[in-house]
């Protein structure tokens, strides 16, 4: 696809040069290249629409393909349900846009319908259904005429408005905010509530990596079998303790902020060669030889050549510990649980590694706020079985408050508030937004950073509904 492109597009594509090379992201889904294609065929002011999956929205290739879209058109909607999924049969959260093959200045509309369109459109008579569509959009586009009794602005967001009959919300995003979108790598899906959604806390927040945090996906062993060991199998295992690391194989393992240390999975990890363990070490020794020769389900592999890439023998693991970790893919409970005591995890799970001379608990705290909550909720992408799709790079882009701008009495204030949130059991959003001890802590980090805490419920109500909205979906 690169070839192909850079003979039709040379240099006179920006979104694909980077440091004077032209380069495609080819992990972009296959519509995007019909987009890139489209400009070739469409007439100055022409307009295309396409269904698509939500992924260019906040994944990684979305960059690049929302600054080819700020540089050849102008986006004129984007609409996404709320109601239900346009098809039932995909696991794929799909929106609609209208690109303009124009360039302009002109704000972007980013449509939630709340109604089912066959419900809402006559579905016999294609007349009065175009006729229905074309008056469905005038409304949109006159939403913000004060003259218009349809619509009320929000109470929070003033370029987020509402129909009256709650059936209809547009949020008017300008073309700065997209093109800045860019630079901070925001995921567009915000803007469906609202530009500014950070606006009040903005200044405030920071990205941790590198200087205070690493980010990394847990371990993937390639034999699971061998490498992970239960804890109430470790005696019959006959393994050295030496060579078992404690393991955290599932987020639901982590039912508190504070992990005990209660570990249901040890990892075998063994470097020495075979000649050193044979009589010095029988328990791993003999491990090892247990699974040499084992195969994989369909019988194409054995444990040796499928692992064969491990060093420095294909026994062998060199998994990186952490202190914090946090779900991959959340669904319903938000959580950073942290050990002082650094562990494994599995690649289901993200690490997050404190460097030394920062308070790994004040860490874990503000990672535990509302604030860093929304941020991962609106930034993340929504999977159509309502799980968030993230990875280990986007906690590393992960804006947070900052700690560095705290004073040593604020520090202190927030660790207290956070003490009753750690040992007790992690509810769903929706119970935790409910607790007095959370709302006591989220009131707490507000006010340690300036932020006046009159915003909390509004934060509280957008999260709620967020999540609410992604996990029920698929029942729509």
């Amino acid at each position: 696809m690169t070839s192909f492109f850079r003979e039709k597009f040379e240099a006179k594509q920006k979104a694909f040069l980077k440091d004077n090379a032209f380069k495609i992201n080819e992990r972009s889904d296959y519509f995007t290249y019909c987009i890139y294609n489209s400009i070739h065929f469409l007439k100055p002011n022409g307009h295309l629409s396409a269904i698509t999956s939500n992924a260019w929205l906040g994944k990684e290739y979305g960059f690049q393909f929302k600054k080819f879209l700020l540089d050849n058109f102008h986006t004129k909607y984007v609409v996404r349900s709320n109601a239900e999924h346009w098809f039932s049969d995909s696991k794929v959260s799909t929106i609609f846009s209208v690109f303009q093959h124009s360039i302009n200045d002109e704000p972007t509309k980013f449509v939630t319908i709340n109604f089912k369109l066959e419900e809402y459109f006559e579905q016999e008579n294609i007349a009065t259904q175009l006729k229905q569509i074309e008056e469905f959009y005038g409304d949109i586009d006159f939403c913000l005429d004060s003259r218009n009794k349809n619509w009320k602005v929000d109470s929070t967001f003033d370029n987020l408005y509402h129909r009256i009959d709650g059936l209809v919300s547009v949020s008017i995003v300008s073309k700065d905010n997209l093109s800045k979108s860019i630079l901070s790598e925001d995921n567009w899906d915000t803007f469906f509530i609202s530009s500014l959604l950070f606006e009040k806390f903005d200044s405030q927040l920071t990205v941790l990596y590198p200087d205070i945090i690493d980010a990394f996906r847990g371990e993937r062993t390639g034999w699971n079998e061998m490498f992970v060991i239960p804890s109430d199998e470790v005696a019959d295992s006959g393994i050295e303790k030496k060579f078992l690391v404690p393991y955290v194989k599932s987020p639901t393992e982590l039912k508190n902020l504070e992990f005990g240390g209660n570990y249901e999975n040890y990892l075998f990890v063994c470097n020495l060669p075979l000649d050193k363990l044979k009589g010095a070490y029988n328990g791993a020794y003999n491990w090892i030889q247990k699974f040499k020769n084992a195969k994989n389900k369909n019988g194409t592999k054995t444990i040796q050549e499928a692992c064969k890439g491990h060093k420095p023998f294909w026994y062998s693991l060199r998994p990186k510990q952490a202190s914090i970790v946090t779900a991959i893919n959340p669904f319903e409970r938000f959580f950073f649980s942290y050990a002082e005591d650094p562990f494994t995890i599995d690649q289901r799970l993200v690490a997050i590694t404190v460097n030394e001379g920062n308070d790994i608990e004040l860490i874990t705290a503000l990672l535990n706020s509302v604030v860093t909550f929304l941020n991962i909720e609106m930034r993340g992408t929504s999977r159509n079985l309502g799980a968030l799709d993230l990875n280990a790079n986007y906690f590393k882009a992960l804006r947070v408050l900052n700690p560095n701008s705290l004073t040593i009495k604020a520090k202190q204030e927030i660790k207290k508030a956070f003490q009753p949130l750690k040992g007790r059991e992690i509810e769903t959003i929706f119970a935790e937004l409910k607790k007095q001890d959370r709302t006591n802590f989220d009131k707490v980090i507000l006010r340690s950073f300036g932020i006046d805490e009159k915003i909390l419920p509004s934060l509280y109500q957008i999260l709620s509904s967020a999540v609410y909205d992604r996990v029920t979906m698929k029942e729509k």
